[in-house]
């Protein structure tokens, strides 16, 4: 086979890896698998050569950790001579056994992976494999953390580059929001993915939308169930969420995006109390502080700008108005509104409130406050073309 370039060939490189693996082989120095390798890498067939290493490459797991890394950085190397008709082979038969093998030494083996990564072209689609190979190591050797930056911040520009194509993409996403899952802390990372799965969905025909729902399902479930999730709009408008409206889950999570404390209490009382019991894992104590705020962030929209009273508050989120202040310094920490309290007065001064969703109810309010606005600017020229006159009169003039 032909190869792109000898570069990293020579008889030492080569020839000494091919040692190695026959000694980890069982074999005497220079016995049978070096033998035969070195035949191959007289007669120049350096893709054949590689692919050889690459497929007894499970013995080099058997080194020293001091070595792990030094060894298959060397076989890595030694892919660049490779063709590349046999490169997805070569990558594939590098990282199953490192997936496969046990957790243990994971920094190293990541380490390894993310160099075989970064030794391919960036537009490769093999770099797609060595990611997910990356994810199960990680996910294994409980090293998930360190993908976070990566992953935020470089993801979608690399999937792009892949040119992956749709299930391989929905793959990858569900992957990650399987592994994420499973660590306690990275749980709304697990459901950020597991939306973006969602997400691929929105121009499948019936029969693939279906193969959704379980997916589905479960985002409803930690939309409602994590506390940081209090946006629930672009899930709710999925067409594969869609799809289960007719449960009471999705009743539930429609009560989340437009509903209040009131609404909550009244489907618990009516047909809900299995659902928080059974589906929701007994949190009603997280979905009740979610509800109020919610319905503290509607309050507050309802007066913007202008003031809303403790008692009003209170009412709706059936609390004491001792309570009253610690709920709305959480709202604000939770970015739902801009406000400011006035205790003489006991009002809440509204700034600013985040819409729940923004229906045409709000597009009303919307065109209202613009009209407002804009009758205000009609008055705010009528002073100033009137100052102009008064000013191009010497100053001394009265407009009349």
């Amino acid at each position: 086979m032909a190869s792109s370039s000898v570069a990293f060939f020579s008889d030492e490189q080569s020839l000494k890896l091919a040692n190695l693996i026959g000694e980890l082989k069982g074999e005497a120095a220079e016995g049978p698998f070096y033998t035969e390798s070195k035949k191959v890498y007289e007669a120049g067939k350096y893709g054949d050569l590689v692919l050889r290493y690459a497929k007894t490459s499970e013995v080099l797991l058997g080194v020293q950790e001091k070595d792990l890394e030094p060894i298959y950085n060397l076989l890595i190397a030694l892919t660049k001579d490779a063709s590349t008709d046999v490169t997805p082979e070569v990558v594939k038969n590098i990282i199953t056994p490192i997936v496969n093998s046990p957790a243990d030494r994971a920094q190293s083996k990541l380490r390894i992976l993310s160099n075989l990564y970064n030794n391919l072209p960036p537009t490769s689609s093999l770099r797609y494999e060595v990611f997910l190979a990356i994810i199960n190591v990680a996910a294994k050797g409980d090293e998930l953390d360190v993908l976070i930056p990566e992953l935020d911040e470089n993801l979608n520009r690399s999937v792009n580059l892949w040119g992956v194509g749709l299930n391989q993409e929905r793959e990858l996403y569900l992957r990650l929001s399987e592994s994420l899952e499973s660590v306690e802390g990275l749980k709304p990372q697990a459901y950020t993915y597991r939306l973006r799965y969602l997400q691929t969905f929105e121009s499948a025909d019936a029969p693939t939308l279906k193969t959704a729902t379980p997916v589905a399902t479960q985002a409803i479930k930690d939309a409602l169930i994590l506390p940081s999730i209090l946006n629930f709009e672009s899930l709710h408008n999925l067409a594969a969420v869609q799809q289960v409206k007719s449960t009471p889950l999705f009743k539930l999570l429609s009560i989340f995006l437009e509903g209040d404390l009131k609404a909550y209490r009244e489907f618990v009382k009516k047909d809900g109390k299995g659902v928080v019991e059974k589906e929701l894992e007994g949190k009603e104590e997280v979905l009740v502080e979610k509800i109020r705020m919610l319905t503290l962030a509607g309050v507050a929209g309802r007066e913007v700008p202008g003031e809303v009273g403790y008692e009003e508050i209170a009412r709706e989120l059936e609390v004491g108005e001792g309570e009253v202040e610690v709920w709305v310094i959480n709202v604000i920490r939770a970015g739902l509104i801009d406000a400011k309290m006035n205790q003489l007065k006991k009002t809440v001064v509204v700034s600013r409130s985040t819409h729940r969703t923004f229906t045409e109810r709000e597009w009303k309010s919307l065109g209202e406050k613009l009209g407002a606005w804009k009758e205000g600017l009609k008055d705010v020229l009528k002073v100033i073309e009137n100052a102009k006159l008064i000013r191009g009169d010497g100053g001394e003039g009265v407009v009349a």
